[in-house]
């Protein structure tokens, strides 16, 4: 424990945090498959739980081309993580998925839909779906087998 709280430690010295550097690492491995011939106009799609998926939020606005993010047991607030440094004064979760829901085609898997309703509404109000095969969808997590 004590090592790893001196390695996040340093990512903090350096302005950065774990998962500042955990999004670069996706679009890095976003940009290394484009970089393949073959692979340049395959449509992509990203499936992350938890923390990851807040990672795959942040990295589908920065990146495109993504056709549809599946996330899996989002945290609700940068609260409960991931955690980017002073991201909150400007917004939280939910906004940012709001904001990739207007470029991707975002579903979330939560059994808690009530702090997703903002993206939702943004949604349907701007028909992102329809127009251009974007938005947010809400579904209930799948049960275990």
């Amino acid at each position: 424990m004590k090592t790893r709280t001196h390695q996040l430690r340093r990512y903090y010295l350096l302005g950065q945090t774990l998962e500042g550097q955990q999004v670069w690492d996706i679009l890095c491995a976003i940009r290394g498959l484009r970089s393949v011939d073959a692979l340049k106009q395959t449509p992509l799609w990203i499936q992350a739980s938890r923390h990851q998926a807040g990672n795959a939020v942040y990295a589908s606005l920065f990146e495109d081309g993504i056709t549809r993010l599946d996330l899996h047991e989002v945290p609700t607030s940068h609260h409960d993580g991931p955690i980017y440094l002073n991201v909150l004064k400007y917004l939280d979760l939910p906004q940012a998925a709001a904001m990739a829901a207007q470029r991707t085609r975002v579903i979330i898997y939560a059994d808690d839909k009530s702090p997703w309703e903002f993206p939702r509404a943004l949604t349907e109000k701007f028909s992102w779906d329809a127009e251009k095969k974007a938005g947010l969808q809400l579904r209930d997590l799948p049960k275990p087998r």
